[in-house]
């Protein structure tokens, strides 16, 4: 592990990475001085993500790719696409950032992933995974179309290579014969460890390294061959046994060249030199090129090398050992005084995975799948503790529901953990695969609602977007016990899919389940929270649905008892725990005894829950015009993309915390 408490380097005059301002910067330095470089750039990352946050062990092993990009390459002329994009760490602070990079994923700081919103030398949008060869082909064919003079890079990861829609791109690049030039950068890591054939494959030539070798000595003995006297038969003879020995060797990529990429590599992705070669030796070629480059994820933290997993993404304040600031009058290193790291409560993803593990010898057909987000999702523990009822598929989310369904169909009782933004990636597999035939699917959706990653990753549409499909359950439970349960009800009962979701955060009540038995519940049924307001319903209603409970329940205690001297009249607050199928018999309760509802949801407004009793409302009108009805508010995420930042202020923002929740109820209530 290099010498953290010498990151004095980094601010020195004579520094190198005070020298780059630009992209071009990089072009004038020595093998030796961007050999340099990149250990300065690893003291930055790493001293800087301990005070914000952030993917670092990707961003550690990409250093010197980076580099070499913008030393062969022309940002922003040529096109560099970032698959996933939370490794571009590097190309921020090679592309005039780095003054910035204090601010990464703070609400209105720099972003941690590529955005070309941000900066010219952004390409595109990069947030989820397996995007980069795809948008490549695209700009490739617009470029040859618009008659430009421009290299077009995809940087993709063997993890991203995993995803159907990558090698969907690679197959039509073939076809197609453009110029476009692959990075594939192979640490064999996505989040966790890569599975499946294809990344067993791209292990099998890094341990071999065959492919030059075997080339260079066909080659010899071709020249040989053609200058020795050999007879005619002979000589085709020995033509057959070339041509079958090429056929059947395993050469690393036979698999890219059949399918007219051609492949050079591998390459260590650590020596800048051997990088930085192996791109000018492509540059200037005009067909489908993939470059193979060896890294290490968290290369040069050692703590990120031993356990790559757990230092994928790391939150503020969290590195050790610990870290050493440089001082400003001797540029002596001093102790950074970090803060002291809060014990956190179990987040709702460790509860989720705790009640998987606690029903499997209840549920002996339970099976989980998961795309690549094990460890995110907390469900690596149940693989551990059930390896053969546990399916990590790769970055593929489409395989994973389809399968499910497979599974479901056989007898089976599935459950998806999956993120909700990327859940997104298989709505097709969802409706044709999983709901026309009304499969017991379970879908447990993590990190619902607003996060800190910005606007790929924020999990606001899954209520709109499953609500809408005919067979779906959608849930959200108000705390850790309501997650268990309804986990356990819908395993127990489920005759179709079931979608239960929960946010990115620390699980409310979770304190109380120890030694809490399950407990079935029947999640149509909404529940009126005993608070000190509930006794006193008639004017106001508040129908909360999932992390916005607890929410309400903080506001109420926030609200105005003024009620022009009469005993006030304050509202009702129900745990609406299922947007579909909604509680009719409650809503007709409602609508007869309360003159305004306010709807709370941690989701977009368009098509969501609001929406839904907007939708009850208006049918109920139809069929009895001149039934009076509450007047109806919907609070939620506002028809927008909402960008990075903390959760507590982009909730604030929105009008969705608590203090913002009990003005609107007192100014409504006026």
């Amino acid at each position: 592990m290099f010498a953290l408490a010498n990151h004095v380097n980094s601010v020195l005059v004579n520094s190198l990475l005070n020298k780059i301002t630009s992209s071009k910067d990089v072009k004038i330095l020595s093998v030796d001085e961007l050999t340099a470089l990149a250990k300065e750039i690893r003291e930055e990352i790493v001293c800087n993500l301990n005070k914000t946050g952030g993917h670092l062990a990707s961003n550690l092993g990409i250093v010197e790719i980076t580099l070499a990009l913008h030393y062969v390459f022309n940002s922003p002329t040529d096109k560099i696409l970032f698959d996933v994009g939370h490794q571009c760490y590097v190309h921020k602070m090679l592309t005039s950032r780095r003054d910035q990079f204090d601010t990464l994923r703070q609400y209105k700081g720099l972003s941690g992933f590529i955005n070309p919103l941000e900066s010219e030398h952004d390409a595109f949008l990069a947030g989820h995974s397996s995007t980069s060869v795809s948008l490549a082909v695209g700009m490739a064919i617009a470029r040859d179309l618009l008659s430009q003079k421009h290299k077009v890079i995809a940087l993709i990861g063997d993890g991203g290579l995993t995803g159907g829609m990558a090698l969907e791109a690679i197959n039509h690049l073939g076809h197609l014969g453009k110029d476009v030039l692959i990075i594939l950068n192979d640490n064999e890591m996505s989040i966790s460890e890569n599975v499946g054939g294809f990344s067993q494959y791209m292990k099998r030539i890094k341990e071999t390294y065959f492919y030059r070798d075997i080339k260079e000595k066909i080659h010899q003995i071709e020249d040989k061959l053609d200058q020795a006297p050999l007879d005619t038969d002979l000589r085709t003879m020995i033509e057959l046994v070339k041509k079958e020995a090429k056929a059947k060797i395993e050469t690393p990529g036979i698999v890219f060249e059949k399918l007219g990429v051609d492949y050079s590599g591998p390459i260590d992705g650590h020596n800048i030199q051997a990088v930085i070669a192996a791109l000018n030796e492509v540059k200037d070629k005009n067909t489908p090129q993939l470059v193979h480059i060896i890294t290490q994820k968290g290369k040069g933290y050692a703590p990120a090398e031993q356990n790559a997993i757990k230092y994928h993404g790391v939150s503020a304040h969290s590195l050790e050992p610990a870290l050493a600031e440089p001082s400003a009058k001797n540029n002596e290193p001093v102790p950074y005084k970090a803060q002291p790291v809060k014990t956190k409560g179990k987040t709702y993803s460790e509860v989720f995975s705790q009640a998987l593990i606690e029903l499997a010898p209840i549920e002996q057909n339970m099976v989980v799948i998961t795309p690549a987000t094990a460890e995110g999702s907390g469900v690596v523990k149940f693989g551990k503790a059930y390896p053969e009822r546990f399916f990590d598929v790769a970055i593929c989310e489409q395989h994973a529901v389809t399968m499910a369904a497979g599974m479901a169909k056989a007898g089976l009782k599935p459950v998806v953990s999956i993120y909700s933004t990327f859940l997104q990636r298989a709505m097709d597999q969802v409706i044709h695969d999983v709901a026309i035939l009304k499969l017991p699917v379970i879908f447990g959706i993590d990190r619902a609602g607003l996060v800190e990653d910005g606007e790929t990753h924020q999990g606001v549409f899954d209520i709109a977007y499953l609500r809408s499909i005919p067979n779906f359950k959608v849930l959200a439970p108000k705390d850790a016990i309501e997650l268990r349960n309804m986990l356990f009800s819908a395993l127990k009962n489920a005759d179709g899919p079931v979608a239960i979701r929960f946010p990115r955060s620390q699980a409310i009540a979770a304190e109380n389940m120890q030694n809490n038995k399950f407990t079935e519940i029947d999640y149509a049924n909404w529940e009126i929270i005993e608070t000190d307001y509930s006794s006193k319903s008639g004017d106001l209603a508040i129908l909360a649905y999932g992390s916005m409970v607890d929410t309400g329940i903080q506001a109420l205690k926030l609200i105005s008892n003024k009620s022009n001297g009469s005993e006030p009249s304050l509202p009702i607050l129900i745990n609406a725990r299922s947007s579909k199928p909604l509680d009719e018999f409650m809503l007709n309760v409602l609508f007869k005894s309360t003159k305004k509802m306010i709807t709370l949801e941690e989701a977009c407004l368009t098509g969501g829950f609001g929406t839904a009793i907007l939708e009850w409302a208006s049918n109920k009108k139809l069929k009895d015009p001149k039934q009076k009805q509450p007047e109806i508010f919907c609070l939620g995420v506002q028809d927008q993309f909402v960008e990075h930042g903390a959760r507590n202020i982009l909730l604030q923002n929105q009008g969705l915390d608590p203090q913002s929740i009990a003005n609107f109820i007192n100014t409504i209530t006026a």
